[in-house]
């Protein structure tokens, strides 16, 4: 699966293992920018190779629109798109953000 703009991801690997993101930008074929708009700020997103991510199919409709249009994004509006589209996917991989 190929990433997308505003998806909902989760770490797989790393020291961040388990820890959701959203997809801020996409660097290359092989890595993304993610944000969690906490640990990880809008401003200082972390590079992650997309093998160590797993994909979710939960994309954040209004941040993928946003980061389309290059509207820059609020850490406010990442951490609310993963309290309110990640609690299915939080509760189902078991995913915590501390």
């Amino acid at each position: 699966m190929e990433p997308r703009l505003g998806q909902l991801v989760v770490s797989a690997a790393g020291r961040d293992r388990g820890r959701c993101y959203i997809v801020a930008r996409i660097l290359d074929d092989t890595t993304v920018a993610v944000t969690d708009g906490a640990y990880r700020p809008v401003s200082k997103p972390k590079k992650k190779n997309v093998r160590h991510l797993m994909m979710t199919r939960t994309i954040a409709s209004s941040l993928s629109e946003k980061l389309l249009q290059g509207i820059a994004i609020t850490n406010e509006e990442v951490r609310e798109a993963l309290k309110i589209n990640g609690k299915a996917e939080l509760e189902r991989t078991d995913c915590s953000n501390g």
